[in-house]
């Protein structure tokens, strides 16, 4: 098996999804993106066909596919709705992370409850059984039924599960992710429930985190070399297409480039934690190299659209303020560098 290839049950789910995103999300997201519809209807959709379970354990009643076709559907979800990539990534999160804790997640993992787990980056608190912190930019927020909290305990990490209606939530007008519900979360002495297991069960949130968003990035940098491509094959400068001029061609070259490197990276770091080993490393290089290409992608094909790839009649300006979003959530990619320099060379 090559590190593309998909068994056949993988494969059937990956189509499954494919074909959602075909037939409702890719005709629809351009419109609900530019009126900031939220897009539940969609997260419920892909509950029905059981995608949040698709990487838990059968003996919790998943399907226990492992990560390999949750970066293959997310790839292909990202190519045209970043903000329901990351409602997934934030519900996947949620349910591994509490599968790992051993709490009841039934009605998360059917996709009954929306859930958003914060990480340790945005500093909460827990003290006495109460949550207290802040998060300026998470998806999902305004939606989310219950938050899943990584909160400083001490000098220790604690997992904490709240009532998101118990919290502050208002609206953020990020630059993108329109359709995600971002929001705003405060906590001042919210009571919450410690899980247990905590150290293993963030880790695993991160993970999950990790290669979604690198994911929805190499399908969101796919999606805007697809939009260029289309764009200059049928624009038509001093007589001939764009598509067969030199400077075009050596941008969706590289665009080209560098989204299958990341795709490579990706799959990669899906595989190495589905064959049991370490991947955290390999997720992080993944994330970087997948949300750089999107930028880079969707950069190039704004130019290739010339002042028509600034409007939102067109798909590229949307992938390229989703990808700035992505850039600075879950800590930003500036620290993620760090980590990694840190654990190379400290």
């Amino acid at each position: 098996m090559h590190n593309l290839q998909l068994t056949e049950d993988q494969e059937m789910v990956v189509d499954t999804v494919r074909k959602l995103v075909a037939d409702t999300v890719a005709p629809n997201a351009q419109e609900l993106d530019e009126h900031r519809t939220f897009v539940r209807p969609w997260f419920d959709e892909l509950a029905e066909l059981g995608v949040y379970g698709l990487s838990l354990a059968e003996d919790n009643g998943g399907a226990g596919m492992g990560f390999v076709p949750y970066v293959a559907a997310l790839e292909s979800i990202g190519e045209h709705s970043g903000s329901l990539a990351r409602l997934w990534i934030g519900q996947m999160q949620v349910v591994l992370a509490m599968e790992q804790a051993g709490a009841d997640l039934d009605e998360l993992a059917a996709g009954a409850k929306l859930g958003v787990f914060l990480g340790a980056e945005h500093g909460f608190t827990i003290s006495e059984g109460k949550l207290t912190g802040a998060a300026e930019l998470v998806p999902g927020a305004l939606e989310a039924d219950v938050l899943v909290v990584a909160a400083h305990d001490g000098q220790d990490l604690a997992l904490v599960q709240v009532d998101a209606a118990a919290c502050e939530r208002e609206p953020v007008h990020a630059l993108g992710l329109n359709s995600a519900a971002c929001g705003r979360v405060r906590c001042d002495g919210v009571p919450g429930a410690a899980l247990p297991n905590a150290a293993a069960a963030i880790a695993r949130a991160e993970l999950v985190g990790l290669l979604g968003v690198a994911a929805a990035s190499v399908g969101g940098a796919t999606g805007s070399i697809q939009a260029a491509k289309k764009h200059a094959g049928e624009r038509i400068a001093f007589g001939k297409p764009l598509l067969v001029q030199d400077a075009v061609q050596r941008k969706l070259v590289e665009s080209g480039r560098a989204a299958s490197a990341a795709q490579q990276l990706t799959w990669h770091a899906a595989r190495l934690s589905d064959l049991g080993e370490a991947a955290a490393a390999v997720a992080i290089e993944a994330r970087i190299a997948a949300v750089d290409a999107m930028v880079l992608a969707s950069d190039e094909a704004i130019q290739i659209h010339g002042g028509f790839g600034y409007t939102v009649e067109y798909h590229v300006e949307r992938h390229y303020r989703d990808a700035a979003v992505f850039d600075v959530l879950d800590g930003g990619s500036g620290k993620l560098r760090d980590r990694l320099a840190a654990a190379q060379f400290s």
